[in-house]
């Protein structure tokens, strides 16, 4: 079973919990379990695990400034590389260092009403240990030690296979917002070409910003992978069953943001059907004034010509004129309006 040094499984915290004060520590090879150690015994649990198929991972989400920097001091991470986490919305990178490997990738994470948050996930890689942090900005986080539990035992028998489960299954969250963004994307079109035309402004412009964002988080880590493939293919030493699957990880970034890049030009055509169908409907809601405007016209001239009390205007001596007068009114408004409903302007 896996557990976490309080003997828990660490669950998703939502945007109400408080952040870590202290990382949660595993020892990781065939199965996952608690390291049962404190922070500052982590060098030497990972100085044990060098002799064995094992590795050391220490795990934090939402952590606070003084433990990020407590586990720096442990591990021995670049300065760099911390301030990174601590000053938090970097673009996603992949970086070398002397004694680790440092990863930096933004989650697409999902909101109640449909639209995309961008958290972050931070991965550092050493021989013979794995320090993950990950930030959700108010959203549910992935649950990573569910994800490595339930990973192939391969994958889980040194830092850099494992560390491909997390970055994979990262990737993989952009290719499934971006199916969801397509299946949107299908809603609006029928809504937008329909005969009503009352398409959802909200939802558009909700879409919108979901492909921007997540836009952004695949082209860079697309970017970054692509630029670092020497490194991750020197790091595959002793692991190089794994190659392949780097490779295929970049495939699927670069797919996905193909794919974005493409939704992004269909739903610049829905924005502008949108659009066009907002000034079709004022233009004929204006016509629509004009007409009714043009029928109360009619008995307002009549009625401020008789009201000037002209004693030779027509039909103001017989005691039936106002009839008249009144039928000649409804008339004209009636053929007024047979004209205005035939342009289709009522």
């Amino acid at each position: 079973m896996l557990e976490s040094t309080s003997n828990r499984l660490p669950r998703t915290r939502d945007h109400a919990a408080p952040p870590h004060t202290s990382p949660d520590v595993f020892l990781v090879g065939g199965s996952i379990e608690p390291g049962g150690v404190a922070l500052d015994d982590v060098p030497d649990l990972v100085h044990r695990t060098r002799r064995k198929d094992e590795f050391v991972w220490l795990h934090l989400v939402e952590p606070d400034e003084d433990t990020v920097r407590q586990a720096r001091d442990v591990l021995g991470i670049h300065p760099t590389a911390v301030a990174d986490v601590v000053s938090r919305r970097q673009q996603p990178k992949i970086q070398k260092f002397d004694e680790h490997l440092f990863v930096m990738l933004w989650n697409v994470l999902r909101l109640p009403d449909e639209s995309l948050l961008l958290g972050e996930t931070y991965l550092y890689i050493g021989e013979g240990w794995l320090l993950t942090v990950q930030r959700g900005n108010g959203a549910e986080l992935p649950d990573l030690p569910k994800l490595l539990h339930e990973a192939p035992d391969d994958v889980r028998a040194d830092t850099l296979p494992a560390a491909h489960q997390i970055m994979a299954q990262i990737v993989d969250g952009y290719a499934k917002a971006a199916a969801d963004i397509e299946t949107a994307l299908e809603e609006l079109e029928e809504q937008v070409f329909s005969e009503d035309g009352r398409e959802d402004h909200h939802r558009i412009y909700r879409i919108r910003k979901n492909i921007g964002r997540v836009d952004r988080a695949v082209s860079s880590i697309a970017a970054a992978l692509h630029e670092s493939t020497r490194h991750l293919e020197t790091l595959t030493v002793g692991n190089e069953q794994i190659l392949p699957h780097l490779h295929d990880l970049l495939d699927d970034a670069a797919g996905t943001a193909a794919l974005i890049n493409n939704q992004s030009k269909g739903l610049d055509a829905i924005l502008s059907s949108h659009e066009n169908n907002v000034a079709a409907r004022q233009n004929q809601d204006m016509r629509t004034i004009s007409a009714f405007a043009a029928l109360l016209a009619v008995p307002t001239l009549i009625a401020g010509l008789y009201g000037m009390n002209f004693k030779n205007l027509p039909l103001v001596q017989w005691q039936y004129g106002w009839i008249v007068i009144g039928l000649s009114i409804v008339t004209i408004d009636l053929i007024i309006y047979a004209l205005f409903k035939r342009r289709r302007w009522l």
